[in-house]
């Protein structure tokens, strides 16, 4: 039986562990890490990596991947997808780029480049209000900040009460 190493870069540690759990039933050696720092640079034949870590984007981990090895088959998961992100991670050398939630046999397929064109995430990018995209980055602020309300809105230029309106808008 083929061993199939798979690096999972993902800080949120609830997403991390389902997925490990997942692809370890399929039977895949799943590697976990949370930040680029913890990743040793060894073969990996496949790697899911979130494109926005907490310190870090995880698109400075695929070149150090690919040079390990380069048939390393690579897919960025990400919640703050954009045209841009997904050419520059496939400019890198990631096959895809999987918006989240994407369940495991999704990402698996992606992994094994057997998505279908009308599943591609990459392909069906739909516009999305910036109200939507204003909210998710300030979801994003919030939780760095660990929920702190007064520190997120003064990093965002806001008055904390505008802040927690906006944040009331959506559920």
């Amino acid at each position: 039986m083929i061993i199939k190493k798979l690096l999972l870069l993902e800080d949120d540690q609830n997403l991390r562990q389902a997925l490990a759990e997942d692809f370890t039933e399929k039977g895949y050696e799943v590697v976990q890490a949370e930040t680029i720092k913890q990743i040793k640079y060894i073969f990996f034949d496949y790697a899911i990596i979130d494109l926005r870590l907490l310190a870090d984007s995880g698109l400075k981990a695929i070149p150090e991947l690919r040079s390990q090895n380069p048939q390393c088959r690579i897919v960025v998961l990400t919640g703050y997808g954009s045209v841009a992100t997904a050419v520059e991670a496939v400019k890198l050398g990631a096959i895809n780029y999987l918006h989240k939630p994407a369940s495991s046999e999704l990402i698996e397929a992606a992994l094994n480049d057997q998505l279908k064109k009308d599943q591609s995430d990459i392909q069906a990018f739909e516009i999305t209000p910036l109200e939507k995209h204003a909210h998710e980055y300030i979801e994003f602020v919030l939780t760095k900040n660990d929920g702190n309300i007064t520190k997120t809105a003064k990093q965002l230029g806001l008055h904390r009460q505008s802040l927690q309106r906006k944040l009331k808008k959506y559920p």
